[in-house]
């Protein structure tokens, strides 16, 4: 009779919590937050739940270039990783002005070889030519091909300087516009080059333009807008990239590294901008959309 009792209090509870909409809401959010966080560990792993540490756990899978043990790389990429190897330094020097803090851990790069290889190792596919992930920072076969690859190393580096403080599940509940407005920002344009600042301007004070989310989730849309998204998905990236690293700019001298700071001691993003801005993202953008609009009321 112990499992039918057993049994028999369960719906009980359930049917209590079914006449309460509160009690429902609460229930729904909790299992939903469970789901969640049980399909992110089986789809990515429990590495993600600590910050990056300063080696590779994908070390013995790459070359070394000799000249620089912190660059790994793929047969045949050596040229590309000597590419890296002189401007390493000047974008770790630029990350870490802008975010006020030395990398607390060691820099790796891994330099791929194929499209196939960066997608083992990020888990992302399509046209993308640099991540951070679990495995660490990567870039793609033919990053070294685009003229503008120090500033899209120095946005992974961005990242990475995050990541090896903040664990990549906790980042998760950061919303996008602060992780690539903060590395487009910090890495003078990177992610971005295909939207000039004036077009991106343009385009807010228009009335189409990212929206400033106080929270990121794991199953939320990851750049909400307020318009429906461009058909060239690239294009659109960089538009967000634009518009979000601008109003980083326009946030960052008026609190940004005590931002920076109370994120990667693990307070809540929401929280944290609230108590440093004494605004929400949303109220602290359309006082940004204000001042680039004099002619426009808020």
């Amino acid at each position: 009779m112990a499992p039918l009792q057993y049994r028999s209090l369960f719906f009980c509870q359930a049917n209590r919590i079914e006449k309460m909409p509160l009690l429902q809401s609460l229930w729904r959010k909790c299992c939903y937050t469970c789901f969640a966080i049980l399909v992110f560990v089986l789809s990515t792993g429990c590495d993600n739940f600590s910050p990056l540490e300063g080696h590779s756990p994908v070390e013995d899978e790459f070359s070394k270039l000799a000249a620089d043990e912190r660059i790994l790389f793929k047969p045949g990429m050596e040229e590309n990783a000597l590419l890296v190897q002189k401007i390493l330094d000047d974008q770790i020097k630029l990350i870490e002005g802008v975010h006020d803090k030395p990398f607390s851990k060691k820099v790796i790069v891994h330099i791929c070889d194929t499209r196939e290889c960066f997608n083992s190792y990020t888990g992302l596919k399509g046209g993308i030519l640099a991540a951070v992930t679990s495995n660490g920072l990567f870039l793609s076969s033919y990053v070294t091909s685009n003229e503008d690859y120090p500033i899209w190393l120095a946005h992974e580096l961005s990242h990475l300087h995050l990541f090896q403080q903040v664990s990549i599940f906790k980042a998760t509940f950061i919303p996008q516009w602060y992780h690539d407005g903060l590395a487009t920002f910090a890495s003078k344009g990177g992610g971005a080059t295909r939207v000039s600042k004036e077009q991106a301007l343009a385009s807010i004070r228009s009335g189409s333009h990212i929206v400033a989310a106080d929270k990121g989730a794991l199953f939320s849309t990851r750049w909400p807008l307020n318009y429906p998204p461009s058909e060239d998905a690239w294009t659109q990236q960089h538009m967000d990239y634009r518009q979000a690293s601008l109003f980083y700019e326009f946030i960052h001298p008026r609190g940004g590294i005590k931002l920076l700071r109370a994120i990667e001691n693990g307070e809540k993003f929401g929280n944290a901008f609230l108590s440093v801005y004494g605004k929400t993202p949303e109220e602290m953008f359309r006082q940004f959309k204000a001042e680039i609009s004099p002619n426009e009321s808020q």
